[in-house]
């Protein structure tokens, strides 16, 4: 089914546009048609947009039709517009036209009007259509264009010398300023002379020749070590690719030799033993590290009465920047931690050191808001000179009471689950530490029914799969049923897919009420 045609029609005579809509009715034309009679109407309609045609009476008591096509071409040049008018003169015609009129019709000949809307329409249509192949043609063109010009500059970019030559190995095109760079020569002082040129003995020339640039069929590209001269007379040791240049149909049409300078690189060569002996005792160093924050980690899980509690940290490197603590201040209160300090690898490692001692050192004695606040103090210059900060999750669990007071510096990677599924997301929430000295923390507090879990993790368990929308009713979702925290915790870290390597680190907690 065709979609309804829109019309806006400009006509003053409710009967005549009565008329218009039954002749279009009787082409079978589906049509749904807005009359107005004055420019502030037909002003309005223009800016509403939306019809596919406009019909117009040439003359109107207080508009016209001629400076309404204007208003049109001005705004919509190739929205089919034609007269219906009772009378129109000859000249007046042409001109409406010449103005940009798609057609007009007369009202005593209203049987053309039909034929005339579809040719009208058409017409736009087939407009339409020429001009989105000129935009092709013309986005294909420049497409041609950029590409071109993208070789030249990709040929020029590389720092290999590529000399294009013919099959008497006589240079042809070589770029710039590779040849300048490693020969000494400018392209015009090369091309239209033999390759020789550039090499420093005969018999290597000659070698090259009989392996691949006299071969005149498609031979295997050879790497080849040999010594070549500067237009200085410098003898150097470099590296050619010979090959054979192909068209399209591969068919040889002559010879590429690719040359590299690679004095260097005999150098770097030697450099690189002593690098990887040092790499192998920084490795060794990195072991030892990793040994070290692992047992900064807590070695068990805490034995809270009535709680459940387990934590899994994994480093995206061999150390990492990602925390997790716990700390009994009471046989029923538990201070309980999970940070992340910006970054990874070694230097986050050493952050995360730092902000675990200083805030184990005074949670203790602390209430949480008061704590974060104190080793917010005492971190702020490290973490301002080391240009990082950390966020934070810093709780106190009291078994007896089923509540956790708690403080979230800009952290937000947490929620309860609770027994019935239903989510809950805990405010509110600070700055993370080290972005603004002073930070007055509030806390929170959260109470706990059997069955209701609380979940903590860091954004690696998020980053570790970007193909996979990992939100916490997902996380949510899959941690009902029974299970035991530890079985929990693993359960997230499953749904990263576990990849190889670890974008980020993943450190993940998670605290189950049973009520017990």
């Amino acid at each position: 089914m065709s979609p309804r045609l829109r019309i806006l029609h400009l006509e003053d005579d409710p009967m005549d546009a009565q008329l218009v809509l039954r002749a279009l009715s009787a082409e079978g034309l589906d049509c749904e048609v807005q009359v107005v009679s004055r420019r502030e109407e037909f002003n309005l309609a223009l800016e509403r947009g939306g019809m596919d045609l406009i019909l117009a009476d040439f003359a109107l008591p207080a508009f016209d039709g001629m400076t309404a096509l204007a208003m049109v071409r001005e705004r919509l040049p190739d929205l089919p517009f034609v007269f219906v008018s009772g009378k129109l003169g000859e000249e007046a015609a042409i001109e409406s036209l010449k103005s940009g009129a798609t057609d007009y019709v007369l009202k005593n000949r209203l049987s053309r009007l039909g034929p005339a809307v579809l040719r009208a329409l058409t017409e736009a249509k087939e407009r339409e259509k020429q001009r989105e192949t000129e935009r092709e043609l013309e986005t294909a063109h420049a497409e041609i264009q950029k590409r071109a010009e993208d070789y030249r500059n990709l040929f020029n970019s590389i720092r290999d010398v590529i000399v294009v030559a013919d099959h008497n190995r006589t240079i042809l095109h070589v770029n710039q300023p590779a040849l300048q760079e490693i020969f000494g020569y400018r392209s015009e002082e090369v091309v239209g002379k033999s390759s020789r040129i550039l090499y420093a003995n005969e018999e290597d020339y000659r070698e090259t020749g009989k392996e691949v640039f006299d071969v005149h069929k498609p031979v295997k590209g050879k790497l080849l070590e040999l010594h070549f001269r500067r237009e200085n007379g410098e003898i150097f040791i470099g590296e050619l690719y010979a090959m054979k240049r192909l068209d399209r149909f591969g068919a040889v049409t002559g010879n590429i030799s690719i040359f590299r300078d690679i004095s260097e690189r005999k150098k770097a060569e030697a450099d690189l033993r002593d690098s990887e002996l040092r790499r192998y005792q920084l490795q060794l160093e990195l072991v030892y590290a990793a040994e070290i924050q692992a047992k900064l980690l807590p070695r068990s899980n805490p034995q809270i009465p009535g709680f459940d509690v387990a934590a899994k940290c994994l480093a995206a490197k061999q150390v990492g920047g990602d925390f997790y603590d716990w700390q009994e201040v009471s046989p029923s209160v538990f201070n309980v931690t999970l940070g992340d300090v910006m970054g990874k690898g070694m230097a986050a490692a050493m952050l995360m050191a730092t902000v675990r001692a200083a805030l184990h050192a005074v949670a203790i004695n602390n209430t949480p808001a008061q704590a974060v606040h104190l080793a917010g103090q005492a971190l702020f210059d490290d973490l301002e000179n080391a240009e990082s900060f950390v966020t934070l999750f810093h709780g106190q669990l009291d078994a007896s009471e089923r509540t956790l007071s708690f403080v979230d510096c800009g952290h937000g990677y947490v929620f309860v689950r609770r027994a019935n599924g239903a989510i809950e997301t805990l405010a509110p929430r600070g700055l993370p530490l080290g972005v603004q000295g002073g930070e007055v923390y509030q806390e929170g507090v959260v109470r706990f029914e059997k069955g209701d879990l609380l979940v903590l993790y860091s954004d690696g368990l998020i980053d570790a799969n970007p193909q996979t929308e990992l939100t916490q009713e997902i996380f949510a979702s899959h941690l009902s049923g029974e299970g035991s925290a530890l079985e929990m915790v693993d359960r997230l870290v499953e749904l990263t897919g576990q990849p190889d390597p670890q974008p980020d680190d993943i450190t993940v907690l998670v605290a189950r009420y049973t009520g017990e």
